[in-house]
């Protein structure tokens, strides 16, 4: 019986992971995305930002969306992605192709697409 419900309690924690992420999941409440490089000799300030169009923001949406939970984790952040909506903000930091949520270490994998790439490429030039 203790095993039942062990598994019970594991299958419901595992429905509900991408949580963690908290990111608008329907493309009608985001006003803007946003990827944006903090600068650390700046202190606060952000080197780079780069606004995402409509076909990016679904992308994005598509790939969060499908990411594989990697597990507790902890990274250098490369940039942000910043969601706007008319409740606030709601931030992912990213580094090459793994993200995770802005409150908590829990770490996912994401694919590899173009717009993302290239912005974290510009970082290293």
């Amino acid at each position: 019986m203790k095993t039942q419900i062990i598994l019970l309690l594991l299958l419901f924690i595992s429905c509900f992971q991408r949580e963690n992420l908290d990111y608008p999941t329907e493309i009608s409440r985001i006003k803007e995305v946003v990827l944006e490089r903090p600068d650390q000799k700046s202190h606060g300030k952000f080197a780079e930002v780069r606004k995402l169009n409509s076909d990016e923001i679904a992308q994005l949406l598509d790939i969060l969306k499908n990411a594989k939970p990697l597990g507790l984790k902890k990274f250098k952040i490369d940039y942000y992605i910043v969601f706007s909506t008319e409740n606030g903000t709601r931030r992912i930091m990213v580094t090459n192709n793994q993200i995770k949520g802005y409150d908590n270490d829990y770490t996912y994998q994401i694919k590899k697409v173009k717009f993302l790439s290239d912005f974290e490429s510009k970082a290293s030039q």
